[in-house]
């Protein structure tokens, strides 16, 4: 399980112009960001093999980070 960690800051950045995210469409989106990752980011944690932070970072080092993490594995 790869965890792709945003802060709250970062995640309303990337959803401010998406009118497609139902739980974002209030006064507070911010607020209701919190409330989510308070609740999912220790689940998340928990389960996850590895963890990705991704602010402020481009798609193609996440990717490349995601691939280097993945093949220091131990094999299952």
């Amino acid at each position: 399980v790869v965890y792709l960690h945003a802060s709250v800051e970062q995640q309303l950045e990337r959803t401010s112009r998406d009118r497609n995210r139902p739980l974002l469409r209030n006064a507070e989106p911010g607020k209701v960001l919190r409330s989510l990752m308070d609740i999912r980011d220790p689940l998340y944690r928990e389960i996850a093999d590895v963890i990705i932070e991704t602010d402020e970072r481009p798609p193609r080092l996440v990717v490349q980070e995601i691939i280097d993490r993945l093949n220091a594995l131990p094999p299952r």
